[in-house]
């Protein structure tokens, strides 16, 4: 077991935002969480990555060393000139040579040199999740990382996921894209304040746990795009 999330509470006031959450995050998993805006993903995020104190219960990481990759709206604003080995040797502590081989693990190595601002969104989500790997992570917690991202770089994207689960990288994605986490994680929970869903993402039914225009609008997604769409 890597996380223990055992019966978190968060309030702000008289409103609870997460209510008597728990769950337990074990090695080589990929999870996918889900849930409609306000339901308290965020907030579960930062308690987990030690940001907020729960108002009740615990959060226990047991050798876990967490990398968080943001939404891509929240990376380097292009204000300063920074290369792209500058960004990732800030999760390394300044070490290149941490920096090279985290670069190599998501095969960014030829953007080096490159300012992180001439990047793709997906290739600066990349460039983002090696910055959290040169910091020897062993769990990614990655924050609506294709949000704003075109439809190529978001199957490139999600093929790096892949990959990177495959070599024994533990992944927490929070997402909206509820067909493609299905097809993508192997465990899905669906938050609305409380668990209403922990399981195979087999049987998830989104009809059934999610508000119904937000099942409609990612159903009307999925068709759109068609079964083929990562």
């Amino acid at each position: 077991m890597q996380l223990d999330i055992d019966n978190v509470s968060v309030r702000y006031g008289t409103e609870t935002v997460l209510d008597t959450v728990s769950c337990c995050v074990h090695s080589g998993e990929f999870i996918g969480l889900i849930g409609p805006n306000g339901a308290g993903k965020t907030t579960l995020l930062r308690a987990v990555l030690g940001l907020l104190k729960p108002t009740t219960g615990t959060i226990t990481r047991h050798d876990t060393i967490l990398g968080y990759v943001p939404q891509r709206g929240n990376l380097y604003n292009g204000t300063v000139p920074v290369s792209v080995l500058e960004v990732v040797m800030l999760g390394a502590e300044g070490s290149k040579a941490k920096a090279t081989r985290a670069l190599t693990s998501v095969h960014m190595e030829a953007y080096a040199h490159k300012r992180f601002t001439e990047l793709s969104g997906g290739q600066q989500q990349r460039v983002s999740i090696a910055k959290a790997l040169a910091g020897s992570a062993n769990v990614l917690i990655l924050d609506e990382p294709t949000a704003g991202v075109d439809e190529h770089s978001q199957t490139e994207f999600y093929n790096l996921l892949r990959y990177l689960h495959a070599e024994g990288t533990t992944i927490i994605m929070v997402s909206h894209e509820v067909d493609t986490v299905s097809k993508l994680v192997t465990r899905v929970i669906c938050l609305n304040r409380t668990v209403l869903y922990d399981g195979p993402p087999e049987h998830f039914e989104a009809d059934k746990y999610l508000p119904g225009a937000y099942a409609k609008y990612h159903l009307k997604l999925h068709h759109q795009y068609g079964d083929g769409h990562a």
